[in-house]
């Protein structure tokens, strides 16, 4: 069951693929790459470390973090061929010489343990849902080195009733688990990680979460 799940949802983003750099530019206001480097930052990358960036669709905060690690390595991992081929193309665009793509589940990660320094994940976590989701929170920590840090952002609960709304069928899509996750996500993570702490961003849109690996 799982694997045909998986098979449609890759489908599905590789179609999407073809549009998704143009509705995030539609609806995003962060033309300076803020919230990117505001997560960089978040993780306390250095230059040297390795970096994972999960479900890394075309690649955006994968090559924001290629300018902090400076001669170590990016990776940005995603299940969606599409998606990936747009972020290789984008990379090459840039000249970008320390990061490469993966094709990964983030269930079943290709990486040995203790491998990276940092891991970050940017609105994509709760569309991982079920044993899917409590998986891949365990291989984040599997392949972070002791102390490094897993940095995630997701969207805040808006307070326009319009996008409130649009907030709440996302959650609705992904089955009765979406409010579950949402409430018990500090507590979930509190259960594998240590040093998880919260914040809302300075728009109020977007939260970012944090912790450690002992």
């Amino acid at each position: 069951m799982r694997l045909t799940m998986i098979h449609y949802r890759r489908k599905y983003y590789d179609i999407f693929s073809h549009f998704y750099d143009w509705v995030i530019s539609l609806h995003s206001k962060d033309k300076t790459l803020s919230l990117r480097h505001y997560l960089a930052r978040s993780t306390k990358v250095k230059p040297g470390d390795r970096a994972l960036d999960l479900c890394t669709g075309t690649g955006a905060v994968a090559s924001v973090m290629s300018e902090y690690v400076q001669d170590g390595l990016v990776v940005g991992a995603d299940f969606s061929f599409g998606m990936l081929k747009k972020a290789m193309e984008k990379a090459d665009q840039k000249g970008l010489k320390n990061i490469f793509f993966v094709v990964a589940d983030a269930a079943d990660l290709p990486f040995k343990a203790n491998i990276f320094d940092v891991v970050t994940c940017s609105h994509a976590i709760y569309e991982l849902t079920g044993q899917t989701r409590g998986s891949a929170l365990k291989e984040i920590k599997r392949i972070l080195a002791p102390m490094g840090r897993f940095c995630m952002m997701e969207h805040e609960e808006p307070k326009r009733p319009i996008t409130r709304f649009l907030y709440h069928i996302r959650l609705l899509s992904m089955g009765k688990e979406g409010r579950r996750i949402v409430q018990n996500e500090i507590q979930e993570l509190q259960g594998i990680f240590s040093n998880v702490s919260r914040e809302i961003t300075a728009n109020g849109k977007t939260k970012l979460i944090c912790c450690e690996r002992d």
